[in-house]
């Protein structure tokens, strides 16, 4: 009986340090999604990346980043993705610069700076390019506006 036990014990803290492992190295190696988009007329791609804020559930954070080759990364993060809110479009304004469009917010880029300002969703006067969303095999990726026709984002029912 104390062999029974024993094992049992063993097993019960083998499984538990099983878990364990899975949870930290889930907290402090989270895979990040990225999906890049390269704005025309400039040398500058815009990336989405989507961050996993929990282990178990699908809610993530998303950071837009303005990339150009040999030069330090521009970040800034949004609205997180709480579940189905992760498509954002992209628009270039008339003024040349472009404008990611969530849920809840939007980033102006600007290109020749090398700059991202965050602000609340609002009303958009530029031409659609595409968007940062799921495909229907389960990647992120920028899908541009020919296969990807511009929605309405509409928290709590605009998909």
């Amino acid at each position: 009986m104390l062999r029974i036990l024993k094992y049992f014990s063993l097993t019960v803290f083998s499984l538990m340090g099983a878990l364990l492992l899975l949870a930290v190295s889930s907290y402090y190696f989270p895979p990040t999604y990225e999906a890049v988009a390269k704005l025309p007329d400039s040398s500058s791609q815009i990336v989405l990346q989507l961050e996993p804020m929990h282990p178990w559930l699908a809610e993530y954070k998303r950071i837009a980043v303005i990339r150009r080759l040999g030069e330090t990364d521009q970040r800034t993060e949004m609205f997180p993705d709480t579940g189905g809110y992760s498509r954002t479009q992209l628009y270039i304004l008339p003024e040349g610069i472009f404008l990611l469009n969530g849920f809840f917010d939007s980033v102006k880029i600007y290109p020749a700076k090398r700059k991202l300002i965050s602000g609340p969703e609002g009303g958009i006067s530029g031409t659609y390019l595409g968007a940062f969303d799921r495909t229907q095999d389960g990647s992120w990726q920028f899908i541009e506006a020919s296969k990807s026709p511009e929605q309405s984002l509409v928290a709590g029912g605009g998909e």
